[in-house]
C-alpha cells in the first residue's frame, strides 16, 4: 500500500522536474530570441529630430513565444537621449517565424541634445549624423527578461 507521505513526495519530484524543464526551456528561449532595431529620420522640424523605431522579433525555435511590446531607450554614453511609452501589449511570435512591432515614434529635442550632449550635437551639425546606442528591452512569456544593445547611425551626412 502506497502511503500519502510517498505520494507527496513523487509529486513534489514531478514538480521540481517540470520546474527545472520550464527554466531551461525559457533560458534557451532568451538566448535564440532575435530582435532587430531599426531607426529612421521621421521629421526634422524647430522641436527637433522625430524618430521612428522599428523593431523586428525573430523566434527560431521550435515554439511559439509570447513577447511584450519592446520598451527601447536611446542612448550616448551613459546619457539617455529618448524613451518609449511603456505599453501592455502581448505579441505572439509562431514557431520559426517573426513579428514586427507597431513602429515607435521618438522624439529627441535640440535644446536637450545640445545641453545633455553637447558633442553629439557638434557632431550632428557638423557631419549631418547621429550615433547612438539603443537598447531594447522586453519579457519573454511574462516571466524571463530579455534585453539588448544596437549601435545605430541615422542620416546621410552632408555632402563634401
Amino acid at each position: 500500500m502506497i502511503s500519502g507521505k510517498k505520494v507527496f513526495i513523487v509529486a513534489g519530484a514531478m514538480g521540481a522536474v517540470y520546474l527545472v524543464t520550464e527554466v531551461l526551456k525559457l533560458n534557451r528561449l532568451s538566448n535564440e530570441l532575435e530582435t532587430v532595431t531599426r531607426a529612421s529620420i521621421y521629421n526634422v522640424s524647430l522641436k527637433g529630430i522625430d524618430l521612428r523605431i522599428d523593431v523586428t522579433l525573430k523566434n527560431p525555435s521550435g515554439g511559439r513565444v509570447k513577447v511584450k511590446q519592446p520598451f527601447v531607450k536611446l542612448m550616448y554614453g551613459d546619457k539617455v537621449l529618448a524613451s518609449s511609452q511603456m505599453v501592455d501589449k502581448d505579441i505572439t511570435i509562431p514557431k520559426f517565424s517573426e513579428a514586427n512591432t507597431e513602429p515607435i515614434m521618438l522624439n529627441i529635442g535640440f535644446v536637450s541634445l545640445a545641453t545633455s550632449v553637447p558633442e553629439l550635437y557638434k557632431t550632428y551639425r557638423g557631419t549631418g549624423k547621429l550615433t547612438f546606442t539603443a537598447k531594447t528591452v522586453t519579457t519573454i512569456n511574462n516571466s524571463l527578461p530579455y534585453s539588448k544593445t544596437d549601435n545605430i547611425t541615422l542620416g546621410g551626412g552632408k555632402e563634401a
